[in-house]
């Protein structure tokens, strides 16, 4: 998912934290590393319940639930009774919060009625227009508040979050920047919600000082730690996450979700020891928090130790309980290790709790090409892609099924499919171009690898493919201009192109380059 998508979900009108999935670039996995929290955007509201508080306290609830029982008492009855201001603003709350937006609009005529040129029922109505999508509506009352009450920094919030939904995200900045020169209070969060603005433009330098100084301001506000880890990611800036969460764990050691941003940071940079030992920090001080189990997880599956890998999974099955993800990790494990019934076993237990869980699916279907029950991969492939087809895995994964079973028009429909899905993944152009040159010899694969040249050709595996399937149109010149550039990029990935096209070691310029480099 390229930056733009990755944020623009943020676009809704909700409230809280929410688990995503991070897509990391580890070789050989087809399933996300880290599993992340991210806080949805919203725009500010007029009251809310901190989310680490739990329920509201006895008193405060009995009164919240007798506010909006007395007003519909009075409406079904088609009667009329005297609310105060904040009792209209806990009613109007709750009809929001239930999405009835229409009961909303009626309170706040009630109580327009009731006590007309309010400005806190200004605030409600400006909170019914945004939800509403009634934007420059509701900017128009946040002006009239404004010049009331200039000083007042919910105004500059308001005005920021509709600018954010309207993708103005440079007066966003300045509405956000206005607040925080007037808020006494709640900083952090703001400079959290201005680091937000920064990401939509991918000013993601200026995102990450910003929350540095909402960390500054609240070093426990857990919510900018994530959101820092995930910026530091965006501008692939790995190494000053390292540094920085480093630094941040030294001072607070008991900052369990700094542990794990500087356990993902490690293996980021393949310092898969140093992640664990940071991940295993993070375990110390929270034992439940299973996000980081899965991060130790991966880190084992890709240093081979798949039992190991397996154990760890399953911790979080005590704390979670049976989650589909957690049987489909399980299954690559088994599936590693070729353990193929047991890795189809767990494939079929992530299904049975999540028949739309597309990585069992992907799982299943490269499973039983293993082991040459390729009608039933393809079609387990192929309900992966039905359920997801935007899932370049899957299409890769059907494309190579395809062609084992001799469905070549459909392999080259899978291949195509990926190439503009994912033009970044060079397998799938090497295999689609293979697949050309068995069927319709060099020049067609040539002519196919071309085309991801934009994004591949200075990548080693890029380079020895074009000097194969020029070697085999008979070019030899352009094949030896070829090689010589390949060589010198990276003399030590030579053998590639020996294990592609094993004619290369009987021609003796080609043999001359090979030892001339080796040499220099």
């Amino acid at each position: 998912m390229g930056v733009g998508g990755s944020i623009a979900w943020r676009m809704h009108v909700h409230l809280g934290l929410f688990i995503t999935e991070l897509d990391l670039p580890h070789a050989g996995s087809r399933f996300p590393i880290f599993v992340r929290l991210r806080r949805m955007y919203r725009p500010p509201i007029i009251r809310e319940t901190p989310m680490n508080e739990g329920p509201l306290p006895q008193p405060e609830r009995n009164e919240f639930h007798d506010c909006v029982g007395r007003y519909e008492a009075m409406r079904d009855q088609n009667t009329t009774l005297f609310f105060d201001v904040e009792e209209f603003e806990i009613i109007i709350e709750h009809y929001l919060e239930q999405s009835d937006t229409r009961a909303a609009q009626e309170v706040l005529a009630h109580a327009q009625q009731q006590h007309p040129g309010s400005m806190d029922l200004m605030f409600c109505e400006a909170h019914v227009l945004m939800n509403l999508g009634k934007l420059n509506r509701a900017l128009a009352v946040l002006d009239a508040i404004g010049k009331v009450e200039p000083f007042n920094e919910d105004v500059q919030l308001h005005k920021a979050s509709i600018y954010s939904q309207l993708r103005n995200y440079r007066r966003a900045v300045e509405h956000y920047k206005r607040a925080l020169e007037l808020a006494e209070e709640g900083l952090d969060d703001i400079h959290l919600d201005l680091a937000f603005e920064y990401e939509n433009l991918e000013a993601f330098d200026l995102a990450i000082d910003s929350l540095k100084r909402a960390l500054e301001i609240n070093p426990e506000n857990e919510a900018v730690l994530y959101e820092l880890a995930y910026c530091f990611d965006l501008a692939d800036a790995h190494q000053a996450a390292i540094s920085y969460f480093r630094q941040f764990t030294n001072e607070h050691p008991y900052a369990f979700v700094a542990w794990y941003n500087l356990g993902n940071a490690l293996s980021h940079m393949e310092r898969l020891d140093d992640s664990i030992e940071a991940l295993d920090y993070c375990l110390a001080i929270e034992e439940r928090f299973t996000s980081a189990y899965f991060s130790k997880a991966r880190n084992l599956l890709v240093q081979g130790k798949f039992q190991e890998a397996i154990d760890c999974y399953q911790e979080t099955i005590a704390f979670d309980g049976a989650q589909a993800i957690t049987f489909s990790y399980v299954g690559e494990c088994y599936e590693k290790m070729e353990r193929y019934e047991q890795a189809l076993i767990h494939y079929d237990q992530a299904l049975a709790l999540d028949p739309n869980w597309v990585d069992a699916w992907i799982g299943r279907g490269v499973v039983k090409d293993v082991q040459g029950r390729l009608p039933e991969a393809i079609k387990d492939l192929e309900q992966a892609v039905k359920l997801s087809p935007e899932h370049g895995d899957g299409w890769f994964y059907l494309g190579n099924s395809l062609a084992r079973n001799g469905r070549y028009e459909e392999a080259f429909g899978a291949y195509a499919k990926l190439n503009v899905l994912e033009p970044e993944n060079i397998d799938g152009w090497l295999d689609h171009a293979d697949l050309l040159l068995q069927m319709k010899g060099p020049d067609a694969a040539a002519r196919k690898l071309r085309e991801g040249d934009q994004v591949h050709r200075l990548t080693s595996r890029y380079r020895y493919r074009m000097v194969s399937y020029l070697l085999q149109m008979g070019e030899l010149q352009q094949a030896l201009i070829q090689l010589e550039d390949a060589l010198m990029a990276d003399h030590a990935a030579h053998p590639q192109l020996l294990e592609h096209y094993p004619a290369a070691a009987q021609l003796p310029q080609v043999v001359h380059l090979l030892e001339l480099y080796r040499r220099s």
